[in-house]
């Protein structure tokens, strides 16, 4: 009797008994939660720092109401989705901090609906270490309807991408619009690219830049009915600075690029940069619409483009192909 009453008297206690809250597969924030809370959706956190260190690898933050958020750094696989309808605005105060940064090896991450801002100052010619979003380790990433703008550095030797990748990994961004920054998207060390359904307008220095220096690897930017407009240098480059077995490659199908001083641009001297285009537009460069520049580099058409209203459409060779 004694025995039975003793196990009934342990669980008693045990329901009694404070343990670590437990990771959760979808946690939430909004503009009236509080990091002490659990991240539920009665009670969610404030931050996406505190939500996601509650959340499952693998798992959601989702935002319940419009409001503005901390900068954030994400250390493993997971996505963090605004719902139609709702603002959730990440302000980067300064141009040594990004608006998100993944740095988690294997990790997938998805952003779906975050506007990012960031403290638009003057142009730079060197690369900064920040950006509307930087990874610089992870497998994954995607970026879906979001809005990103207004990264420039203050520092006049440096360059604040939207967009900064400096790793082997796979991106892929819809729906998504790249405003007002001195470079849209800038994919380096080997990464790859998929660019689909977005607008990228008023980036002052480059739309779309490949660039690779690092031998034995291609970094590769699949663009696709976007649009790549602005008044700044290029619109759209495949770029190898160096490296001899270095490779990088820019495929454009059904977009259009417009108003920079040069359209597109393959560009080497070492390694093998190399531009495909078809069924797309380039328009109103006011020096070239097209550009090949260097031994190792190839622009090649593949039907169906239209160049019209540039102050010249090609320096370099244009290389021909039958439509695949």
């Amino acid at each position: 009797m004694f025995k039975f009453s003793s196990i009934y008297l342990l669980a008693a206690l045990s329901a009694f008994i404070v343990t670590p809250a437990q990771a959760k597969p979808q946690t939430f924030v909004a503009s009236y939660g509080d990091d002490a809370n659990p991240c539920g959706r009665v009670l969610p956190c404030r931050q996406f720092t505190k939500a996601m260190s509650v959340t499952d690898t693998n798992g959601e933050v989702v935002v319940l109401d419009s409001a503005d958020y901390e900068p954030i750094t994400i250390t493993k696989s997971i996505s963090i989705t605004v719902p139609p309808g709702i603002y959730a605005g990440i302000a980067v105060p300064s141009d040594d901090i990004s608006g998100v940064t993944i740095n988690a090896n294997g990790a997938n991450v998805v952003l779906r609906g975050l506007t990012i801002t960031g403290n638009s100052q003057s142009e730079g010619s060197e690369l900064s270490l920040s950006a509307g979003i930087l990874m610089t380790a992870g497998s994954k990433l995607s970026i879906e309807n979001c809005v990103i703008s207004n990264f420039s550095s203050p520092d006049s030797s440096n360059i604040q991408p939207a967009v900064l990748v400096q790793t082997t990994a796979t991106v892929r961004m819809v729906n998504t619009v790249i405003r007002n920054n001195e470079v849209g998207a800038l994919f380096l060390d080997g990464s790859t690219a998929d660019i689909s359904g977005s607008k990228f307008m008023g980036n002052s220095l480059y739309g779309i830049v490949s660039n690779n220096k690092i031998n034995g690897t291609t970094t590769t930017a699949s663009v696709s009915d976007t649009v790549v407009t602005g008044s700044g240098t290029i619109g759209i480059a495949a770029i190898v600075e160096s490296g001899t077995s270095a490779i990088a490659k820019v495929e454009i199908v059904r977009s259009i690029i417009s108003n920079y001083n040069e359209g597109v641009r393959a560009e080497s001297q070492n390694g093998t940069a190399s531009v495909s285009i078809r069924k797309s537009m380039v328009t109103g460069s006011s020096a070239y619409g097209l550009v090949q520049n260097g031994a190792s580099s190839t622009m090649t058409s593949y039907g169906k483009n239209t160049l019209v209203n540039n102050s010249s459409n090609l320096l370099g060779i244009l290389t021909t192909a039958a439509p695949l």
